[in-house]
């Protein structure tokens, strides 16, 4: 194990997806304030069914290449370029598929006109992140993680200029459209010399049906994630869409901070998985943790300031989302504390399991969305997310008890959970305040509890200390 690039990686991945992510959150916080509540609507119809359409295009050859990239570099070039070859042709048939369903959508000619757009945008995004998990099975992260930040810089100044400008709706997506042909032209450019993609047709078969269960699983997940959106714009109008929307993406936005833990320990996680599961439980352990932490802490807070911020981050516009962002708050701890579990499944051979949970949760959505949406109406949707969620949780930790270790992770909360209790005290009476200066001093008590009260956060507490201070 190499740990200075493990540390390499994990540092730039960390780094710029924060500061990508933060860049994106400000952006999206202004393109919805911009928008307002109808145009905000058909912004994100078009995106959820953008977004659900370009899953396809993905059958999980990308994440196989970085499993089997992983343990054997030598067969990256047949892979990459299988993948390469099998994302364009599933790009060009997803985009067509988007055209031509997007009438019988009643979908109104605006979003009609963002989805031609977005879907070239998507379609190179899709090709370029198969570029990124090349980079994932060669342990370069920190080369995706550079191009990734790019993007989001890039699509933040287009989106600027269309904002100051003054323009419609629909000269967003040219923003996004600009930024990801750049990007594509430059990871060419980088690429070219590094490796020589190589087409072998006779094992492509053989490699779509492996990958099959991770991209099933990537396809369950990421619907997820959208589902709701796309369902409520084929059965709400589209102000209803951007309130929901408003709500479910300040949400969406913090989704990344698993995925962001666990990314650069991906390829020792698999390893792990064959060769010491010991040391692959106490790995996930500590990193159910920190993730459980993070996530009961930051919905518990959003839960709290719920109100303020949102009237703070919105201009009092979409006042009418402050329960449905109560509600949907909680999908940030219920993600964190399930992801870690679902990479359990995924890097010890059980991926269909996982892909198996992900479609039932999907199921469960969808039926809950519908039935309750008559009587709740939006809130219905939110509470069905909630639902789901809770659902894909403890399905995971069943399966794992079961088939792979005995996982403990029920001990590892006590000191989070009081440490969120005196934190969210903190807040609810600092609520007259503004909503950064009670969130910050809240979160200031929640890290001194927990740190007395857990030796383990004590010791990153006492790193992170050292790291700034510049002890040893």
């Amino acid at each position: 194990m190499d740990t200075r690039l493990l540390a390499k990686n994990a540092t730039a991945l960390g780094i710029s997806s924060i500061l990508a992510k933060s860049i994106a959150a400000v952006l999206g916080i202004l393109v919805t304030r911009y928008l307002g509540p109808e145009s905000y609507g058909d912004y994100s119809t078009a995106y959820a069914y953008v977004g659900t359409f370009i899953l396809f295009a993905e059958l999980g050859i990308s994440q196989l290449m970085v499993q089997e990239g992983a343990k054997d570099p030598a067969v990256l070039p047949r892979y990459f370029g299988n993948t390469l070859l099998l994302k364009t042709l599933l790009c060009v048939l997803c985009y067509l598929a988007m055209l031509v369903f997007m009438f019988p959508a009643g979908y109104n000619e605006t979003v009609r006109l963002m989805i031609v757009f977005v879907g070239v945008a998507v379609c190179f995004n899709a090709i370029n992140q198969s570029i990124y998990n090349y980079y994932q099975a060669v342990q370069k992260i920190y080369l995706s993680a550079s191009f990734q930040f790019l993007t989001t810089v890039l699509i933040a100044l287009f989106t600027i200029v269309v904002l100051v400008a003054g323009l419609g709706v629909v000269s967003i997506t040219f923003a996004h459209l600009f930024s990801y042909i750049i990007i594509t032209i430059l990871l060419y450019l980088a690429l070219r010399k590094e490796i020589k993609p190589r087409t072998d047709l006779p094992h492509l078969a053989g490699m779509v049906w492996n990958g099959l269960p991770f991209g099933v699983h990537r396809i369950f997940y990421y619907l997820f994630t959208q589902f709701s959106i796309l369902i409520l714009s084929l059965t709400v109008s589209n102000v209803e869409v951007g309130i929901f929307s408003a709500a479910y993406k300040l949400v969406l936005i913090l989704i990344f901070i698993p995925s962001l833990m666990t990314s650069a320990l991906y390829p020792i996680l698999y390893q792990l998985g064959d060769t010491d599961r010991s040391q692959h439980q106490n790995v996930i352990e500590k990193v159910f943790k920190v993730l459980s932490a993070v996530g009961i802490a930051g919905s518990m807070l959003m839960f709290v300031l719920a109100g303020p911020l949102m009237e703070w981050l919105y201009d009092g516009k979409f006042n009418e989302a402050i329960p449905i962002f109560m509600i949907v708050a909680w999908l940030l701890a219920l993600e964190c504390m399930s992801f870690s579990l679902g990479d359990i499944l995924t890097t010890t051979g059980r991926q269909m399991q996982r892909t198996l949970v992900q479609g039932l949760a999907l199921l469960l959505l969808t039926v809950l969305t519908y039935a309750l949406n008559p009587v709740m109406g939006i809130y219905g949707a939110a509470y069905a997310v909630i639902i789901a969620e809770v659902f894909i949780f403890f399905a995971y930790y069943y399966m794992i008890r079961k088939n792979v270790y005995k996982i403990h992770i029920w001990r590892q909360l006590p000191g989070t959970l009081i440490s969120s209790l005196l934190m969210a005290g903190t807040a609810w009476l600092l609520i007259g305040f503004h909503p950064l200066l009670s969130a910050s001093l809240a979160g200031v008590v929640f890290c001194l509890a927990i740190a007395i009260l857990d030796k383990d956060f004590r010791r990153i507490g006492v790193y992170i200390l050292k790291r700034v201070t510049g002890g040893r």
